[in-house]
């Protein structure tokens, strides 16, 4: 077959990957830091009005709340992004890569299905340690300090069971989000 029948030839798909997953590491890098830098501002604004107006500072923990979940849903993508690529990059190398299955712009429109269970040990996660990377861990642990610090102003409890409640409530809430973008993702993998 001649070269203009594909839009990248099939010995290259390993190569492609590997740029795609390149691309996606530098944007993990970056929302890593947009949320680094969107923590110290709420942080610091929150040491500020809560001292003055407890209402405000609430605010801002609910602020900072919602920029650890929304930066955990983009951190989120870009991981399963790079679980699929590494998926795909294994059926690359076997020459089981059909050029429809390779995405050459963005997210594609329909994975294949069970993909995870061939590279990770659960559909949320390729391997517990995962856990510990910047990726899933900051997010993780902003929201928990939000959760915590108004638990700490709006009641009565003790410091250890302000951190039991805050680190359940976390967790609940995490595991939520990753068991409704993982289900409404698999809404879209097709049979391959």
């Amino acid at each position: 077959m001649s070269d203009t029948l594909y839009d990248v030839r099939p010995e290259l798909y390993a190569t492609v990957i590997r740029e795609m997953l390149r691309h996606e590491n530098d944007l993990t890098n970056h929302r890593i830091m947009w949320l680094l830098i969107g923590q110290g501002f709420i942080a610091n604004a929150y040491i500020s009005a809560s001292k003055e107006d407890p209402g405000t500072g609430a605010m801002m923990a609910f602020l900072g709340l919602g920029l650890s979940l929304s930066a955990f849903v983009m951190l989120y993508r870009s991981y399963q992004a790079r679980g699929y690529l590494q998926f795909l990059g294994l059926r690359a190398k076997q020459g089981m890569l059909r050029e429809k299955d390779l995405p050459i712009l963005g997210w594609p429109a329909h994975r294949l299905r069970g993909w995870s269970r061939e590279v990770w040990v659960h559909p949320w996660i390729a391997k517990a340690s995962d856990l510990l990377e910047p990726w899933l861990f900051l997010p993780f642990i902003f929201a928990f300090l939000w959760i915590a610090a108004e638990l700490r102003v709006w009641t009565e409890l003790g410091g250890g069971v302000v951190l039991t409640l805050a680190g359940s409530l976390t967790v609940v809430v995490f595991a939520g989000f990753c068991s409704v973008m993982v289900r409404s993702w698999s809404t879209d993998e097709v049979d391959g």
